[in-house]
Formats: structure tokens, C-alpha cells, sequence
């Protein structure tokens, strides 16, 4: 009998072990940036920029605590990697700002609409979204984040998912088409970047769109970009779905039409990566100078993000025959 019970301990925990394989997609620390995801806008507050405050690390859905809480600049899941940033045009106004220790104040010299923040107004399905902003002069330099995913975003520490299929899906709003400012390739220059990056710098891919809002892609920074036939509504919530395999270092896209309300694919399921993905552990966000079109200033808006991924088989079944271990105890 007790070997007959071992038996059905063991197809049960395989069975959870394949269950816990597949993670369902989750609303989290980056979600919809509301104020459960652990977001506050912090209107005309320096330290409402995602990089000052426990962004994203507290709130019913990031694993609970209270916020906002201002920490060390970049000592969070956000961090400014430069020029500009964190409501500064460059790295020494910034600096000065952060030399004088917490508490940061509310306000300070050279400050400018340069930033990130969450939980701004006018959200896709709620009235909280992440806007962007990098209103300084062109020829200052692109405002660049970096946001760190963890088990709140994939369900599983981003770090441990090294195989297999893994999604993200977000929708996003840009402002206006903004002054032009022509690329090598004669086209209407960057305006938006968002790189996939793994734990060791390397960039699978690079999804954006140009000042004239028209959407592009390509595999590596070092390439010009691939135009599509798709331009990005500038007062609607058009969306994307990037699907990776980690196995076979492939990609593909699909995009959102609000315009239509359909989903086409953009880039064909095994794309080859430009640079292999060990795992998904970062996203870098990249907004060039000059951006102020529009009612908004030139903001560009986020939201609703979704990601999905399927652990390790190994971490799967541990987990299982521990439970097997706590079922034969009893």
C-alpha cells in the first residue's frame, strides 16, 4: 500500500511539475502603473522620477510594503544610465542634485522635464499609464532607463527562465510627430528605443519608433533600422507582443492597430536575435532630445504590460517533490 502511495505522490508531484511549468501572464511591479504596481506620479516633484523612489517595490500587486519611498538614486528597479535623466539634461547637474543626500528636494537648479514617471494621469484602461519626457534641446543626448524585471513581472526570478518561450506584451501612445532630425539612413531620426537585454549586456533586439512616429525594428544598435508599413496612433493605445525563444536565440512581433482593432504580424516567428539571450532580465528605455509636440509637452505614454515565461523544467520539479516530501511526512 505505501508503495502504491509513493506511486501516486510521485505522478502527482510530476504532474505539478508540469503545471508549474507554463506561468500565466501577470500585471505587476510594471503593469499598468498604478498605484498597486507601485507607482506615484508625484506631480512637479523631482523625485517622482521612477529612479528616486521604491518604484515598482511596494503595492498590493509587488509583493506588498508601503511607498513611495525615496531610496539612494538608481538603487532601485530603475535606474537613469544617461545623458540625460531624472529630470536633468546631463550627468553633473544630476549629481548635484543627488550629493545632497536624502532627503532629496522637492526642487532643484537646472532642473528639466527630462524623466520617467508612473502613475501619470490618462491610462489606457484606467487613469494611470508611465509617461516619458525628454524635453531638452537636440543635440543634448537621449534620456535612458533601465528597468530591472523580477518574479513580480514573470511570475519566476527573470534570471532562473534561461530556455524556452517567453512573452511580453505592452501598449504604448507617443506624442506628435516632433521636428526632425535625419538618421544616416535619410529617415526621420530615433525618437523612441526599447532594448531587450539579458543578465550579461546582451541585446536580442531592438523594437521603436522614428519623430514621425512610424514603427521599426531591428537586431542590434548597430544596424539601421527596419521600416514597417505601421504608424503609431498619436491619440490612441496601438500595442505589441514580443515573443522570444530562448532555446533557438528567435524572436517575433506582433502589433496592435487601434485604428482597425486587429493584431498583424510584424516580424515573422525565427528571427534570429542579434546577439544571444542567456535569459530576460532588462529593459532599456531610450527617448531622444528635443521631444515637446503636442498638448502634452512631448510625452510618450506605456502601459499595461503583460509578460509570461516557463521556468526551468528543474526548478518546476523540485518544487513538486518537495511537496512530496511535505505529502509523505504526513
Amino acid at each position: 500500500m505505501k508503495a502504491t502511495l509513493l506511486r501516486a505522490h510521485v505522478w502527482g508531484a510530476l504532474s505539478l511539475a508540469a503545471s508549474l511549468g507554463v506561468v500565466t501572464p501577470t500585471l505587476a511591479r510594471l503593469g499598468s502603473f498604478v498605484p498597486a504596481d507601485g507607482y506615484d506620479v508625484q506631480s512637479g516633484d523631482i523625485r517622482g522620477d521612477v529612479s528616486y523612489y521604491n518604484s515598482g517595490a511596494y503595492g498590493a500587486n509587488a509583493g506588498g510594503g508601503a511607498g513611495p519611498t525615496t531610496i539612494v538614486a538608481d538603487s532601485g528597479l530603475w535606474k537613469v544610465i544617461g545623458p540625460a535623466g531624472g529630470y536633468f539634461a546631463n550627468s553633473v547637474d544630476r549629481a548635484a542634485f543627488v550629493a545632497q543626500g536624502i532627503p532629496y528636494s522637492a526642487g532643484f537648479a537646472n532642473a528639466i522635464g527630462a524623466y520617467a514617471v508612473g502613475g501619470h494621469f490618462g491610462g489606457r484602461t484606467d487613469n494611470f499609464n508611465l509617461a516619458l519626457r525628454n524635453d531638452t534641446p537636440l543635440g543634448t543626448g537621449p534620456m535612458v532607463h533601465e528597468y530591472s524585471l523580477d518574479q513580480y513581472d514573470m511570475g519566476v526570478t527573470p534570471a532562473s527562465v534561461t530556455s524556452g518561450p517567453l512573452s511580453m506584451g505592452f501598449y504604448f501612445c507617443p506624442n506628435p510627430g516632433d521636428t526632425l532630425n535625419p538618421g544616416p539612413d535619410g529617415s526621420a531620426g530615433d525618437k523612441f528605443t526599447l532594448s531587450l537585454v539579458d543578465s550579461v549586456g546582451n541585446i536580442g533586439l531592438q523594437w521603436g519608433y522614428l519623430r514621425d512616429n512610424s514603427v521599426v525594428w531591428r537586431v542590434s544598435p548597430s544596424n539601421l533600422w527596419t521600416a514597417t508599413s505601421f504608424i503609431a496612433d498619436q491619440t490612441n493605445w496601438d500595442g505589441l507582443k514580443i515573443d522570444l525563444d530562448l532555446t533557438s536565440d528567435t524572436f517575433g512581433i506582433d502589433y496592435y492597430d487601434v485604428s482597425t482593432n486587429t493584431w498583424s504580424n510584424l516580424v515573422p516567428a525565427g528571427t534570429a536575435m542579434g546577439q544571444a539571450m542567456g535569459d530576460f532580465t532588462t529593459l532599456r528605455w531610450q527617448l531622444e532630445d528635443g521631444l515637446n509636440a503636442g498638448p502634452l509637452l512631448g510625452k510618450n505614454f506605456f502601459d499595461d504590460f503583460s509578460f509570461s515565461a516557463v521556468p526551468e523544467p528543474s526548478t518546476a520539479l523540485l518544487a513538486a517533490l518537495a511537496l512530496v516530501a511535505v505529502r509523505l511526512r504526513r
